[in-house]
């Protein structure tokens, strides 16, 4: 293995060596003003227990950047094995994200895709300009969370 001189590292050096970072693999779902977006994230994280904030990251580029730009609600929907099907959909580019999916508005508003995942409904916090992305933080209001679960990572889902 050879390491990358510090001067010369690239977002696909930085993406490769991410790779090997397991995470969870979550959904993560809008509405505002009657428009809904969704999109596939594993930069999902709690930061905080008190008051109970969560994060992730959006892309600068994501075709529906304008409206996590101005939104003030969020679901995060942790995934499970059950919901492969999920990852696909929402990493879609340019498609109609829920075109024949069941879903009901959550306590804020944003699409509840998945009833039987933890999940969580945050009311926005704070934006942070974080480079060709933009951290969201969250601030949790109802968590919803079920006896059996088997949560779907990164590793699983890209080895299939």
């Amino acid at each position: 293995m050879t390491a990358t001189p510090l001067d010369l590292v690239t977002g696909a050096d930085l993406r490769r060596a991410m790779g090997h970072w397991a995470t969870g693999i979550a959904v993560i779902t809008t509405s505002d003003g009657g428009a809904v977006a969704g999109l596939v994230s594993n930069s999902f994280t709690s930061i905080s227990l008190d008051p109970p904030l969560v994060s992730w990251a959006v892309d600068k580029k994501s075709s529906s950047f304008e409206i996590w730009n101005r939104t003030d609600n969020y679901a995060v929907h942790i995934l499970s094995e059950s919901h492969r099907d999920l990852v696909a959909r929402f990493a879609a580019k340019g498609a109609d994200k829920f075109a024949g999916l069941a879903w009901e508005p959550g306590t804020l508003g944003s699409p509840i895709v998945a009833d039987d995942v933890p999940h969580l409904e945050c009311r926005l916090w704070q934006r942070v300009d974080a480079g060709d992305h933009v951290i969201l933080i969250g601030e949790v209001v109802s968590v919803s969370d079920p006896e059996e679960f088997v949560p779907l990572t990164n590793h699983v889902y890209w080895a299939k």
